[in-house]
């Protein structure tokens, strides 16, 4: 008689401990300090069990962003434009301080120097990020609080392209107070009656 497998499939963990030694590497050492060499030693794992899943490092690096934004960056179900923003933008902001803008910013260097690693994080990271806050724009239009004259592709621009100012140069913090200060900025430019906001 066989006896039942308790716990998840080996394969499962060997994966699970290779994103986990790439997370910890990257923000222990930054980009400079991560190779598959050192990932495999942090997992104990050897390098062809890595290069079974992932073409390149940037392409593990991304699962491990994706998944940590999946699970950390949630929209509120329902709410006026500000009460849906607020939080996501918050959650954003939360998971670059936790981690995530190591992931970022290596993952855009590699960018740079990759065209074909560019697409791929143009169709998986950034098309999904933009697609959850495209929907909270459009539940926004759908209740009438921004008008169909606004291009919300611009709006998404906007924000993406302040925090990734910010990430990117360093020249000013990416916290709590810089989300609710893009959130009045936004709710401001389609809502010019309800600015609030402070330059911060």
């Amino acid at each position: 008689m066989a006896t039942a497998k308790i716990g998840r499939p080996r394969s499962e963990k060997s994966r699970e401990a290779i994103i986990g030694a790439a997370q910890a590497l990257l923000n222990e050492k930054g980009g400079a300090g991560l190779t598959i060499e050192a990932i495999a030693r942090r997992a104990g794992v050897g390098k062809p069990t890595i290069y079974r899943w992932w073409p390149t490092l940037a392409d593990l690096v991304l699962e491990a962003l994706l998944r940590q934004a999946d699970e950390t960056i949630a929209v509120p179900p329902r709410g006026s434009l500000r009460e849906t923003l607020r939080p996501f933008l918050r959650q954003s902001m939360k998971a670059i301080a936790d981690g995530g803008g190591a992931h970022l910013r290596f993952l855009m260097a590699r960018a740079q120097m990759d065209e074909g690693f560019r697409q791929r994080f143009r169709d998986t990271f950034a098309a999904r990020r933009r697609a959850v806050l495209k929907s909270v724009l459009l539940r926004a239009a759908e209740r009438g609080e921004i008008g169909p004259g606004q291009n919300l592709d611009m709006l998404l621009d906007l924000v993406f392209g302040a925090m990734w100012y910010r990430l990117l140069i360093g020249h000013a913090a990416i916290d709590e107070p810089f989300a609710d200060a893009l959130t009045e900025t936004i709710v401001g430019l389609v809502q010019p009656g309800e600015f609030r906001g402070q330059y911060i």
